[in-house]
């Protein structure tokens, strides 16, 4: 059966992903990966699209793309019409067997961020004003960020897709230092027309550094373009977001 085939409330396990070129990748990009557990929470008011819960987060799909992920549906999966158990996970995390124990490195406490032999600072004499991008997957806060940064009051909303094109603005207190709020993206191989923005501006602009939102609820689904932004070799920092629903859980 097809993911599009779920009733509400039930769960599957995705068998195989469809469609072709930068469609399949763009799947494989928001997690949609054989071997994964997806929940059908809901449909439109108008039944297009349908909002599944992936990877612990909320992934949008229309059903004309969910007709090319095959599924198999799970056992204990709810009948259509029961409610979907949404209580906060209250397990512990690395009590399996075989879980070591590591000491935390400390990297950035007292006031020291890295061995100035093996890293080398971005130069004083570097010519023009120094450049940061937000980058981070949609709906991670980046315009927020960028509000504080700047002083801008640009529109921000729980949903993603928001910010439809860049925006650059100058840091309060710093006005050799500009920042660019860039629309969502999952990966670096993009599929719509906003994460092509992104793309060319990391690529092809070569910021300073890139301040990557992740939010912290949802790490897992962050990571794949963490990673991508590592091996670019721009300078970047990590920024979790979310952390008070992080604390509260």
């Amino acid at each position: 059966m097809t993911l599009r085939e779920l009733h509400k409330g039930q769960s599957a396990t995705i068998l195989k992903v469809g469609g072709e070129g930068a469609l399949r990748q763009h799947f494989l990009d928001m997690g949609m990966i054989p071997g994964t557990q997806v929940t059908l929470q809901k449909y439109a008011p108008l039944g297009d699209p349908m909002e599944l819960r992936i990877h612990g987060y909320e992934l949008t799909l229309r059903l004309a793309d969910a007709e090319k992920i095959e599924v198999r549906t799970l056992s204990n999966s709810p009948l259509k019409g029961e409610n979907i158990d949404s209580s906060p996970f209250k397990g512990e995390v690395g009590r399996g067997s075989g879980a070591g124990t590591e000491s935390h490195p400390g990297f950035g406490e007292e006031g020291r961020y890295h061995d100035e032999d093996a890293f080398h600072p971005i130069s004083s004499a570097k010519k023009g004003p120094l450049t940061f991008a937000l980058v981070g997957n949609q709906n991670s806060g980046k315009t927020t960020l960028f509000n504080q940064l700047t002083g801008s009051k640009q529109h921000v909303g729980n949903f993603p897709g928001v910010t439809i094109d860049r925006k650059d603005g100058i840091i309060k207190g710093h006005p050799e230092a500009t920042v660019t709020d860039l629309p969502g993206i999952y990966s670096l191989s993009p599929y719509t027309s906003e994460e092509v923005i992104s793309r060319r501006f990391i690529l092809e602009n070569k910021p300073s550094g890139i301040i990557n939102i992740v939010d912290a609820t949802n790490i897992e689904r962050n990571l794949y373009l963490t990673m991508q932004l590592m091996e670019l070799g721009i300078p970047m920092v990590l920024a979790l977001n979310m952390m008070d629903e992080v604390r509260s859980n």
